[in-house]
């Protein structure tokens, strides 16, 4: 963009803030941020700064004067996983119908991503975030307690946050109640690495709980990470599936994982159910297809999304400082055609 005299219009810097204020960056992003602690008259400095040069941070303008931007974060693992998709959406109605706005961010499962995401994230201001995947940093915790920026915990759950899960103990019983009813008693589970961290590692706990409830000996062998895009996983477990003692069905960590494996055993000719049962655990839309038909363990999508922006509200809006609410949300099987008693 030129000026009329025919001289480049250069957007102003952080930088420029920080060099006409005299402060070091650091300072004036906490300034616009209201975090940190600035003197009055550093503060002051900086907006005087801000003003001179038409410094603008953040997309909206107002951001440099009121508390609240009435934008919330969401922070996702992978939204190739119909189940968050379906979840941020319905996160995206809540918030939207409250009058905010959502920034998405996907991690991949990576901490690092997790980490610098959250940044971009408080970056914008957001007035809170939704963690649908966490992987499990504390530092990265620390700093948006520490920053006192409103969070939840959506579908993971944790003891020091506020939080909303299904029941993860109830929905891997009910998937393996249901295989144990039928006959099965060679189970395996199954397990997505992209899948946040902590609600992985209470699946398969509680898969091996139910196990030995329902009367069954589970196999730590038969629990595995299945990654289509690693040859060598996929091999492992093609081998197990040839074996003469194999698996006569699969409860696994979600649906995502469940549809992925079903589609893995029939291309090389190991038909579900005739050969192999399988549960998913999540209930997203595209598993009640007939083509797919999965028996599975369905989460309460509309009443977390519901439940997570009302605890999230709760916090930006009222008391900041009560402790952690946390909430279990019960699952329910839905019996469809992957599952059949064993050959």
């Amino acid at each position: 963009m030129n000026h009329s005299d025919g001289t480049q219009f250069r957007r102003p810097t952080i930088n420029d803030v920080a060099a006409l204020s005299g402060v070091s960056k650091s300072t004036v992003s906490n300034v616009m941020r209201g975090t940190g602690s600035v003197s009055a008259g550093t503060r002051a400095r900086v907006l005087e700064a801000v003003a001179a040069l038409g410094y603008r941070p953040n997309a909206t303008a107002r951001n440099l004067v009121l508390q609240r931007t009435n934008l919330i974060g969401v922070v996702v693992g992978d939204l190739a996983n119909a189940f968050d998709a379906e979840l941020v959406k319905r996160i995206e109605q809540q918030a939207s119908g409250r009058g905010y706005t959502t920034l998405v961010c996907n991690t991949g499962g990576h901490a690092e991503r997790e980490g610098s995401r959250i940044e971009a994230l408080l970056e914008q201001r957001v007035d809170g975030i939704a963690l649908l995947d966490f992987t499990g940093d504390r530092a990265v915790l620390s700093q948006l307690l520490g920053e006192r920026v409103p969070v939840v915990m959506v579908s993971c759950w944790s003891d020091y946050t506020d939080c909303v899960a299904v029941d993860d103990m109830v929905g891997v019983e009910l998937a393996v109640e249901h295989l144990v009813a039928l006959g099965h008693k060679r189970i395996a589970h199954v397990v997505d690495p992209l899948m946040e961290v902590t609600t992985r590692r209470a699946r398969a706990e509680a898969f091996e709980r139910a196990m030995l409830r329902g009367g069954v000996s589970p196999r730590s062998e038969w629990t595995l990470v299945f990654d289509p895009d690693d040859e060598d996983g996929e091999r492992e477990l093609m081998s197990l599936f040839s074996a003469a003692e194999r698996p006569t069905a699969v409860a696994a960590a979600n649906d995502y994982t469940a549809i992925r494996l079903m589609e893995l055993l029939e291309r090389h000719g190991i038909q579900v159910p005739a050969d192999v049962s399988l549960v998913g655990f999540d209930g997203i839309e595209i598993a009640g297809l007939s083509r797919i038909a999965l028996t599975t363990v369905t989460q309460p999508r509309d009443e977390l999304a519901a439940r997570a922006v009302e605890l999230l509200l709760h916090r930006i809006e009222g008391d900041d400082d009560a402790p952690p609410a946390r909430h279990r949300m019960n699952p329910a099987l839905v019996v469809r055609h992957s599952t059949a008693p064993p050959a």
